[in-house]
């Protein structure tokens, strides 16, 4: 099964199987979006699961993630419907329902996001000032070679194309 994670600037944080990292998004899909209806979710549900966050969009996102990751320290681990099939098997996953709370099971995937995107930031301020430069986003990748190395090489344009 191929494995998932984030990258933003010069740095890779693999996080799981694709069904870990699916699961993660359905829980910030249905727990934050039920606990905050009015507020728009959006850059999180889907710019960062299905694109990249812009540089616009950074702070936001940061403020965001904290929120849920706030809300998910309130929530036990079993809110969630585990498929033990799945959980039986560490090529299909490697969360650990056993733990107490929903956000000890995510927190490599809330402190896999601040490290990337601060080492995004932290690129962009250094090189900005280089004519070629372009700001490398915080976004969600194939971490398996050679597949991440493709990945790495196709424009953000491309990303904005799946709308």
């Amino acid at each position: 099964m191929r494995h998932i994670g984030f990258s933003g600037g010069a740095l890779i944080v693999e996080l799981g199987t694709v069904n870990d990292v699916a699961l993660f998004f359905e829980c910030l899909k249905l727990f934050v979006e039920w606990k905050y209806p009015k507020q728009n979710w959006h850059l999180l549900t889907d710019r960062l699961y299905k694109r990249y966050l812009r540089l616009e969009d950074v702070e936001v996102a940061k403020e965001q993630m904290m929120q849920a990751r706030q809300l998910f320290m309130e929530l036990p681990s079993s809110v969630i419907e585990w498929d033990q099939t799945i959980l039986a098997d560490s090529e299909k996953s490697k969360l650990n329902p056993e733990l107490l709370m929903l956000s000890d099971v995510f927190s490599r995937y809330f402190s896999a996001f601040l490290e990337c995107l601060e080492s995004a930031e932290v690129m962009y301020e250094e090189f900005k000032s280089y004519p070629d430069y372009q700001y490398e986003p915080l976004k969600v990748v194939i971490t398996d070679m050679p597949l991440y190395l493709d990945d790495q090489h196709r424009p953000l344009e491309q990303y904005d194309a799946l709308g």
